[in-house]
C-alpha cells in the first residue's frame, strides 16, 4: 500500500514544523560538534543536552535532567556514569530526599563551557546573520509556545 501523504505533490517536508525543527536542531548540533571538536574533549552529542542544562542551573536532580533533555532514565544514567568517570559531573545525594541524586558540574565541567559555548554562539550568529530580528523574535516566541504546550 502506498503512502498517499508522501506521494502527494502537495507534501513538502520543508513546510513541516516537525521536520524543520528536528533537522535544524540536528544540523546546528552537528556544526557545534565539529567546530568545538567535542570528541577530542571526550564528549559525544548526547552529552551536550545534559551539560547545557547544568550550565544553566547546576545541581539538578537526575530525573529532572531526564525530563528536560527528553531521554529515558537509563540513557541519562549511562551518560552521567560516563561524565562522572571523566570528572565532568558529580552525583550528590539530595539532602531533602536521599533517594534522589543532584548532579553538579566539577571544575572541569564548568571549564568546558568556555571551550564549547563560543563555538555554539558563532554557529548561531553565522546562520542567523541575514534573518530579520523581528522574524527571529516571532520564531522564538512561537517555538516557546509550542514547547510549553507540549510539556502540559
Amino acid at each position: 500500500m502506498r503512502n498517499q501523504v508522501m506521494d502527494s505533490p502537495q507534501f513538502n517536508p520543508l513546510h513541516s514544523l516537525v521536520f524543520l525543527t528536528n533537522r535544524v536542531g540536528r544540523l546546528l548540533a552537528n556544526q557545534i560538534r565539529l567546530r568545538s571538536d567535542m570528541e577530542s574533549l571526550g564528549l559525544m552529542p548526547h552529552h551536550m543536552g545534559i551539560l547545557v542544562e547544568l550550565w544553566a542551573k547546576d545541581g539538578l536532580r537526575q530525573q529532572d535532567l531526564a525530563v528536560s533533555v527528553i531521554k529515558d532514565k537509563a540513557t541519562i544514567a549511562r551518560a552521567l556514569d560516563y561524565l562522572e568517570e571523566e570528572n565532568i559531573v558529580v552525583r550528590v545525594p539530595d539532602p531533602s530526599d536521599k533517594r534522589n541524586k543532584r548532579i553538579y558540574l566539577t571544575h572541569k565541567g564548568k571549564a568546558l563551557h568556555q571551550q564549547i559555548w563560543p563555538h555554539a554562539e558563532s554557529v548561531v550568529k553565522e546562520v542567523l546573520k541575514e534573518v530579520d530580528p523581528k522574524d527571529l523574535e516571532t520564531c522564538k516566541r512561537v517555538l516557546e509556545h509550542v514547547y510549553h504546550k507540549l510539556l502540559q
